[in-house]
């Protein structure tokens, strides 16, 4: 029995995967011709390589993937499933003594390693090629000016470690800082030390900055003898790192739930709304990657009912859950923000509400 259930699996996941490989592609290709007609004057105007583009894209598809896959995976299980029944080869199979639950095994499985691969994608370089493909946009339409990757009079405070940088500019690729200013505080709030220099780098996993002046300051807040001049210093002292910083300029959209995390850490006096949007905003890049799972569960029964019964109802019903899903997830982020609901109600919910119901039409197959 061992053997004729591999074969059985390997031919499921054959029509499964043929379809999906197909849905995919033709998203992507879809997407890059709609993201054309937005971005092609700009590259054109701008005199933009074509390897350039052709990266550009390459580093877009990660950060669209998390929209492309779900979609694709539907459309997928609907029609392999459709497939099988409108042949009868899952009544072949049935009857030949194997449970449909556990015929549709590698569907799910398909269906939470999917989610699986867009949770670690959407973690790792989803954010990263999201912030880089918006910067080079940017950077085309201003005719390629260096100006998009500075941050000018940046401002950042590490409460944790009781850090108060001010940045004249930050260049967003190399990390250079221009006139820095850092102080240092103790516990009760009163400065130890104020720290300018001329510029800083990033070098050996450290900062140095270059024409620094030292002020230290004792606890009543006098300075203590005159300013430390030196023309190249180690900063040891400070752990903040450029990802700190770079963090500090960007959009929450291009940041994963790690840094989300990190930067509540290091803020600590943030009002209950700031707290709350971010909270829901880091609770929705870690459950999001799931819909390809829950979108799994709910396309099983409706396949197989689009097989027996003609294909025009199933889709329609399929598709209309499936967008009722994506409402009720923009539905619960709003009440999340506003604080009506808990941060992990409102990214959570609407992925535990639709999985069982999926699980609850695939217990009532036949």
């Amino acid at each position: 029995m061992v053997r004729p259930m591999k074969l059985i699996d390997r031919y499921l996941l054959r029509t499964l995967l043929m379809p999906l490989f197909y849905c995919l592609a033709a998203f992507v290709l879809i997407y890059i011709i709609y993201d054309l007609f937005d971005n092609l004057s700009d590259f054109v105007e701008a005199g933009s390589p074509l390897a350039d583009v052709a990266k550009f894209y390459v580093l877009l598809l990660p950060s669209v993937l998390i929209f492309i896959a779900p979609v694709s995976l539907l459309l997928s299980v609907l029609y392999s499933l459709s497939q099988l029944t409108k042949n009868n080869e899952l009544t072949a199979m049935r009857a030949s003594g194997v449970s449909l639950y556990r015929l549709m095994l590698p569907f799910i499985t398909i269906g939470f390693l999917a989610s699986l691969c867009v949770a670690i994608i959407n973690e790792t370089v989803g954010p990263w090629s999201a912030y880089w493909t918006n910067q080079y946009v940017r950077s085309q339409r201003h005719k390629g000016k260096k100006d998009v990757y500075v941050s000018y009079n940046l401002a950042y405070k590490n409460a944790k470690d009781r850090h108060i940088w001010m940045v004249g500019a930050f260049e967003t690729r190399t990390f250079e800082l221009v006139h820095p200013e850092v102080i240092l505080q103790r516990e009760d709030g009163s400065d130890i030390a104020k720290i300018q220099a001329k510029k800083g780098e990033w070098l050996d996993g450290r900062w140095w900055f270059f024409d620094v002046a030292i002020q230290n300051y004792d606890n009543d807040g006098h300075p203590i003898g005159p300013p430390q001049f030196d023309r190249r210093r180690e900063m040891g002292e400070l752990r903040e790192t450029p990802i700190d910083l770079l963090n500090e300029t960007k959009d929450p959209d291009f940041l994963s739930s790690r840094d989300l995390l990190t930067f509540l850490r290091t803020h600590q006096h943030l009002s209950s709304n700031t707290i709350a949007r971010i909270t829901v905003n880091m609770q929705h890049r870690l459950s999001i990657p799931w819909t390809c799972f829950v979108v799994t569960l709910l396309g099983i029964p409706f396949g197989a009912h689009t097989g027996r019964k003609g294909a025009l109802m199933g889709v329609v019903l399929t598709l209309s859950l499936f967008f009722g899903l994506y409402i009720l997830i923009n539905l619960g982020l709003v009440l999340g923000k506003k604080e009506i609901l808990l941060p992990w109600v409102a990214a959570w919910g609407p992925n535990i509400i639709f999985t069982c119901i999926g699980s609850v039409m695939i217990y009532r197959m036949r």
